[in-house]
């Protein structure tokens, strides 16, 4: 993946930039040196540290710059040819993790304990600062838990980033306790929370139907449990559009006036507070509620 302000010098030499177009640049300050890459002043500042330090970033890390939604997780995730154990001198390293993540008192991203990934490789994939997805994807599978690794695959399925026929062949190289429980993800998702949240109704043998539409509503919702359970599942950590609230809230009025039960999850009650979440679900779930047949006026709209 390229990014704006790195060039790898064999790309360059390519482009025929000239050795004495470099050092002119070098010398006017038109960029500078980490071997083997020139970089400018647009150049992310997280990403140099990496870089730097002679690692490219992997998994989540590297697929936030994709573009892929990212659940919460520790750690910087790297990769680097011939390693599978970090060197003494990168043990006690912190960096800044490179997608978006949770504040600290003073307002700053903490950094994280690099974590780094194999299998072992021989040599970079390719010339660019950031890995192609499909080897973003395979590390994450193997290091992330399930659902996590399942977030990121289907976020890139959903937002066409990668097309299934890929991710198929990516699966088939995973060792078959990995592989198996990913061979359920899909691509309809719109956020990793809704994923995070079918994947364990899903795992209890509960029956849910996604992106479902109603009559006289635009929109779908996330997610409907058995006959007439609807979970909305809000998709980021922050909520500040007071027009998004309202219209949200309309439309569970909606709903709920034709029949349906509607609970909406924040992005905190999923990925900070699950095992809270996940025992009132179940609560809920014990009822029974989900199974009872809608009236006939609610069936029609």
């Amino acid at each position: 993946m390229k990014i704006d302000g790195i060039d790898h010098q064999r790309t360059l030499r390519a482009q025929g930039v000239a050795r004495a177009e470099l050092l002119r640049r070098t010398a006017h300050g038109e960029h500078r040196t980490v071997r083997p890459w020139y970089v400018t002043d647009a150049a992310p500042t997280d990403l140099l540290a990496l870089l730097e330090l002679g690692l490219r970033p992997t998994c989540l890390d590297a697929a936030s710059l994709h573009g892929v939604w990212t659940p919460p997780h520790t750690g910087v995730h790297v990769f680097r040819p011939r390693m599978l154990r970090l060197p003494p001198e990168l043990e006690d390293v912190r960096e800044l993790p490179l997608r978006r993540g949770r504040m600290n008192d003073t307002g700053k991203r903490p950094l994280q304990r690099l974590v780094l990934h194999g299998p072992e490789l021989r040599s970079w994939p390719d010339d660019d600062p950031v890995p192609d997805l499909g080897l973003v994807l395979e590390h994450a599978a193997r290091c992330l838990p399930t659902v996590k690794a399942a977030v990121l695959m289907e976020s890139s399925l959903q937002r066409r980033l990668i097309g299934r026929g890929q991710l198929e062949q990516l699966l088939l190289r995973l060792p078959k306790d990995i592989r198996r429980p990913l061979s359920r993800v899909r691509g309809d998702a719109e956020s990793g929370t809704e994923t995070a949240v079918r994947w364990w109704f899903e795992s209890r043998g509960i029956g849910v139907k996604t992106q479902v539409r109603f009559p006289y509503d635009a929109r779908r919702v996330d997610l409907l449990v058995g006959r007439n359970w609807i979970i909305e599942c809000d998709s980021r950590e922050f909520h500040d559009d007071p027009l998004s609230y309202a219209e949200d809230r309309a439309r569970d009025l909606y709903l709920e006036s034709i029949g349906y039960r509607v609970t909406r999850l924040t992005w905190e009650q999923v990925f900070l507070h699950w095992p809270d979440t996940r025992r009132k679900l179940q609560t809920i779930l014990s009822r029974g509620d989900h199974r009872r047949e809608l009236r006939r006026s609610a069936r029609s709209g």
